[in-house]
């Protein structure tokens, strides 16, 4: 994946800062990134879609996105497991080495997708304007 940041100096987290529980795990997980590994990034602001032209914006609404310094990007429970993995600590590693045991990785595609589709519902908006609505500056 190419985007108009040629390199990227640490991985990149695009969250839903529109989302509360999206908002409350990327601050929880900002603190638990001591060593300041990732760069956490709002995709709700405009410079953020100007910055990477190439992230499918409408998927990124729906799940979080992990752009490692390769270019390489993981989503959802994938980019968790990673996120995790990157952060380190005795907890992180374990979380992802437990992520790539068989079934678990299904599994937990399965319910991240599961409350990623009702997070609205379940735990609000941080405003009252919905996911999407802003019109994007980068068509």
């Amino acid at each position: 994946m190419t985007e108009s940041r040629t390199i990227l100096e640490k991985p990149v987290v695009l969250y839903d800062g529109s989302c509360r529980m999206c908002m409350t795990a990327a601050k929880q997980l900002r603190e638990t990134d001591k060593k300041g590994v990732l760069e956490w990034l709002d995709i709700t602001e405009p410079s953020v879609r100007e910055q990477f032209p190439k992230v499918d914006w409408k998927r990124a609404e729906e799940e979080i996105h992990l752009i490692h310094t390769d270019g390489r990007m993981r989503t959802g429970a994938r980019a968790v497991r990673d996120i995790a993995e990157l952060i380190g600590g005795e907890l992180g590693q374990v979380a992802a080495r437990a992520m790539d045991l068989p079934g678990v990785k299904d599994a937990a595609d399965i319910i991240y997708h599961i409350v990623a589709q009702n997070r609205h519902h379940l735990f609000g908006r941080t405003s009252e304007e919905p996911a999407g609505s802003k019109e994007s500056p980068v068509k």
